[in-house]
């Protein structure tokens, strides 16, 4: 039997079988994941050529909400190095730059880091995870990071290489599905449009997002009341 990717347990409950998935929730924590996983090989092959279409088209409605958080997320952190991870065509990392911030974006598609090289020279993209990026060294002062926890196999992995990106006392932003949020009472949780074969390989709530991010050093969580099933959460790296 596997082990939730979050708390390591193996005590489960099923919540069963979605096209050719099988999603269960942890006993322990809570979270909802796919068992088994997907293989590396299949998650390569579906992030090879993915594209969020919506993003792509870039359409004016969508400019100026980026703007709009961007500036908003420049006022609350200490520096302007700015990283979007999951950055798709890069236009949140375009209105970073435009409200007098460093932007860098990195995605595991190449197609979509194509488009961004080209849309937005002045700034910086990568073809590559954060595990690899981590790598590099750099330090940044706002992390966005919106609809991609969700996507991820080994979580402790992530977060290692997400720590290893922050400066102290970084503002970061996420968004991803919330599985205790209100609406999903007393529903059939496989009707939900969020539990996603081969994409959404965990699913949280906000007490075991939080139980997470307080494991590497994060705190001060303020999560955005929502009226349909999502978290979006700002929180701080500790200062050391």
């Amino acid at each position: 039997m596997d082990e939730c990717s979050l708390c390591g347990s193996s005590s489960r409950s099923d919540i069963g079988q979605k096209r050719e998935s099988f999603y269960v929730q942890c006993s322990s924590c809570g979270l909802i994941r796919i068992s088994p996983h997907p293989t590396d090989e299949q998650l390569v092959d579906y992030y090879q050529n993915y594209l969020d279409r919506g993003r792509a088209a870039n359409p004016k409605k969508k400019r100026l909400r980026a703007l709009i958080r961007a500036w908003f997320l420049r006022r609350l952190a200490p520096g302007n190095k700015f990283l979007e991870i999951g950055c798709n065509v890069g236009s949140m990392v375009h209105a970073a730059r435009r409200v007098g911030c460093e932007g860098v974006g990195i995605d595991v598609s190449p197609a979509a880091i194509a488009i961004a090289q080209e849309r937005w020279p002045e700034c910086r993209f990568y073809n590559e995870p954060i595990e690899i990026f981590a790598e590099r060294g750099e330090k940044f002062d706002i992390v966005f990071c919106t609809e991609v926890i969700e996507h991820i196999k080994d979580l402790h992995a992530f977060m290692s290489a997400f720590s290893k990106v922050l400066n102290p006392n970084a503002i970061v932003f996420f968004t991803t599905p919330d599985a205790g949020h209100f609406s999903l009472r007393n529903k059939d949780l496989l009707t939900w449009r969020e539990l996603r074969p081969t994409q959404h390989l965990a699913i949280f709530n906000r007490s075991n997002f939080e139980q997470l991010f307080r494991k590497y050093d994060f705190s001060s969580f303020y999560f955005v009341p929502m009226h349909r099933a999502n978290l979006r959460v700002f929180t701080r790296k500790k200062s050391k």
